[in-house]
This record gives C-alpha cells, structure tokens and sequence, in this order.
C-alpha cells in the first residue's frame, strides 16, 4: 500500500490503512519513543505508549496530509513518550546529570560532539546549587511541567518558573563563552 493510499484509507477510517500503518511504522515509533526515554522506559511502557501514537493517528486522522504521514506520526510519538515519561516519572528522587546518556544513533564525530556538549552541560550544570541543578534536570530531561516540579518539591510555582528562567541565562551564558 503506498502513503497516499495508507493516508486516504486512515481518512476514511478503513481498519486495513491503520493495520497496514501499525505494520510498516511501529518499528520507527518504537526507535523514536525509546530515543525520547533514553532507554529509561520498559518494553511494556514502550508498546503501551507505541499503540497510543497509532490510536491518537486514527482519532485525528482528518489532519494528516499525503506527503506527512511519517513527519505526523513521529510528532505524535515524541510527545506521548515525554508524556509517558512525565507520568512515570519516579517521585523525590535527586536527580543527576550522569544518568543522561544523549541518543547513540549518530557518526563518530558527532558521537564525539555530543559527549563534548554532555561534558559541557555537565560542568555548566556542577555550577549549580540544589534546588535550581534538580529543577534544570527535571525540566530540560525529564520534560517534567513547571508545576509538577513545584508539586514534587513543594516550592511554589513561580519560584520554579524564575529558578527555570534563570538557569536558562545562566546556562547560555556558559554554553555561549564555549563556542555553542
């Protein structure tokens, strides 16, 4: 089955488009949701959020356009897994910069400026003092909403905000003095 016609089956709700779709896509879904995790979520979890990307493509398949099925369908895959991970995420937990490992799927050289940026992000972010470290983590990795932050270390949210709005000055400010 081509796109176009994948795309105007799932229009017109034909069960053989989103079967044909599940078919040739959930191995990319999949990539893209444990890419999104950092390998942090479970099989299960992955599955679970994989069929919840096939299940919001078919509510809103009035949307996709011939051409945009993969770009759509890896939208909707990014954001169900930064939801599932805002979800599942563990609870009072101290976070630490060393348990992100950035994707693995690139050159050697850019496997090389990653890790260089990691190691950057890392002295950037040894910068900070406790609670404004955890909040930059659990925003910028754990893509963890402002006011669960504030939930989870019972601060107020604009604290949180203001923490957020000034980490972020301050970590530009040491990734621009390197060249980023």
């Amino acid at each position: 089955m081509t796109e176009k016609e994948m795309v105007e089956g799932l229009k017109k709700h034909d069960e053989s488009a989103i079967e044909e779709i599940m078919e040739c896509f959930t191995p990319y879904v999949s990539t893209i949701i444990y890419n999104v995790s950092r390998g942090s979520m479970s099989t299960a979890d992955i599955e679970e959020t994989a069929a919840d990307v096939f299940f919001v493509l078919w509510n809103h398949s009035d949307q996709v356009r011939e051409g945009c099925l993969k770009g759509y369908i890896a939208s909707i895959a990014k954001s169900r897994a930064k939801d599932k991970l805002r979800k599942t995420n563990r609870h009072g937990e101290i976070l630490d910069i060393d348990d992100i490992v950035l994707a693995d799927e690139y050159t050697l050289s850019e496997n090389i400026d990653r890790q260089v940026l990691q190691n950057d992000l890392k002295d950037a972010l040894s910068q900070f003092g406790q609670p404004d470290k955890e909040i930059i983590i659990r925003y910028y990795y754990y893509y963890q909403t402002a006011p669960k932050i504030a939930d989870i270390m019972s601060m107020k949210l604009e604290a949180v905000k203001s923490r957020i709005k000034r980490g972020r000055a301050k970590l530009k400010a040491f990734l621009t003095e390197r060249g980023y």
